[in-house]
């Protein structure tokens, strides 16, 4: 047998454009209009059933015949008989007629084509908007879309935890393991972040960095910090469990003024900067294990709410001497 062509068809917008190189090539071997057209539109239909498909065409050895392969989609149409056998010239010419791209064709080829870039585009835009929000809160994603530059200055209470036990432990375990705990650990804090809508900074090593009272402000920014540093220590208990390491957490918070902003222009940052941010670092690394030691700012700011013990003093660099708390619990009932 001769292959003449093999008329592959993905989706229904093909269909007609297959339909009238096959009735060409039918017109070419002799066979009359009405019955090349009915032939193509029987084999049109049966197509509809099997797409994405493939038709193959051939001529029998004795020339006296199409074969149309496979035999589910050409039906009863199988074999079409050919009045007179056709020359070579007229297999080149049902070749042709079966290979060549139409105008229409190519159009359609173009637009489908175009279609299908402009949704890769859009899957694109959609990836790096998602990965930019994850990246940076949503509000300042959206303001640098917008073209602005993140610069502001906030009211905010930042919170330093830091794990106390992790070097250690870390010395002794493979890169996967360290890394599975952290992640661990930190999944956790975020959990405990959203809970209390406070932002979360970064980490740093094995320190978690977040701030209440930005990037939009909060009238109740220390209480949701400090809630977050309590509900950290509460969470210990069963963390130690779940990772099976002995680990404890500081955690320090100060309140104040501070400036935000993104920085970088590959990886975006989201960070915070000011006399705020290394008082509540000096809160954390002068604290204890499994306590929320805050600065006399914050403590003030509390009032009533929260159960405190007084620390005492401790040296801050560049700020002098600085009165300390401990905060337990919080004290009035029903509040959490």
């Amino acid at each position: 047998m001769i292959q003449l062509a093999t008329l592959r068809i993905a989706t229904p917008d093909g269909l007609p454009f297959a339909r009238e190189k096959l009735r060409a090539c039918f017109i070419l071997a002799g066979l009359r209009q009405v019955y090349a057209g009915q032939i193509t539109a029987y084999i049109s239909q049966a197509f509809r059933s099997y797409f994405p498909a493939e038709l193959s065409i051939l001529l029998a050895d004795d020339m006296q015949n199409f074969i149309l392969r496979p035999s589910e989609v050409a039906g009863r149409c199988e074999t079409i008989a050919i009045t007179n056998a056709p020359s070579n010239s007229d297999i080149e010419a049902m070749q042709a007629a079966l290979s060549r791209l139409t105008r229409e064709e190519l159009l359609h080829d173009l637009e489908h084509q175009v279609e299908e870039r402009t949704a890769e585009l859009a899957h694109e835009r959609e990836r790096s908007e998602s990965l930019l929000k994850n990246m940076l809160p949503e509000v300042i994603a959206q303001r640098m879309k917008d073209g602005e530059t993140i610069a502001d200055t906030h009211e905010a209470t930042v919170l330093f935890a830091d794990i106390k036990g992790f070097t250690a432990m870390a010395r002794d375990r493979d890169a996967a393991e360290v890394v599975g705990i952290l992640d661990h650990i930190f999944s956790k804090f975020d959990a405990v972040a959203e809970k209390r809508n406070i932002e979360k900074i970064r980490t740093i090593g094995d320190c978690y960095m977040a701030a209440a009272g930005l990037p939009m402000p909060q009238t109740d920014h220390v209480d949701r910090a400090v809630l977050m540093g309590l509900d950290i220590v509460k969470a210990m208990p069963g963390i130690r469990e779940e990772v099976g390491v002995e680990i404890d957490v500081r955690i320090g918070i100060h309140t104040g003024p501070l400036v935000a902003g993104v920085i970088g222009t590959k990886k975006y940052a989201y960070d915070v900067w000011g006399d705020t941010v290394n008082v509540a670092s000096r809160m954390e690394s002068h604290g204890l294990p499994g306590h929320v030691q805050v600065s006399d700012d914050v403590r003030q700011a509390l009032g009533e709410r929260f159960s405190v013990e007084e620390r005492g003093t401790i040296e801050i660099k560049n700020r002098g001497t600085m009165k300390t708390w401990f905060v337990h619990k919080i004290a009035v009932p029903g509040d959490q």
